[in-house]
């Protein structure tokens, strides 16, 4: 019998990416914020930078998510992407009750935005090459 691995992806070891990356998002989440922040503006100018790092990094953890289910069930791009969109949204009502934190609706809509985006392209990639 072959140990589930990181390295060949079988098994449970698939969970350990999704659960390091989420506890380093929540870390970072949580933390008093360095002083003076990020630039305002971001690239195109026209949201900022946070709003960028927030899309990017749900991004990211939908795809580890994807990878962690895929095949465990028909719908694990959409599952992903309601794991990361859910996470996301409370992570914000957690820094809600932070004294150097706040609920921003935003950061939700980036985060959700994010991992929907990565969402429809896992979904798409995977339909292809079932059909190939």
């Amino acid at each position: 019998m072959q140990r589930p691995s990181v390295v060949s992806g079988t098994g449970p070891a698939r969970a350990v990416p999704v659960i390091v990356y989420a506890a380093v998002v929540l870390v970072a989440s949580v933390a008093d914020p360095p002083a003076g922040g990020l630039t305002p503006a971001g690239p195109l100018g026209l949201v900022g930078v946070d709003k960028w790092l927030h899309a990017v990094g749900y991004a990211t953890l939908t795809l580890l998510v994807a990878y962690a289910l895929s095949g465990a069930t028909k719908r694990w791009p959409a599952v992903a992407v309601a794991v990361a969109a859910i996470y996301g949204a409370g992570i914000e009502v957690v820094q809600s009750v932070l004294p150097f934190r706040s609920f921003d609706v935003l950061d939700v809509l980036a985060n959700t935005l994010g991992a929907l985006l990565v969402g429809i392209v896992v979904s798409v990639v995977s339909r292809r090459s079932e059909a190939a």
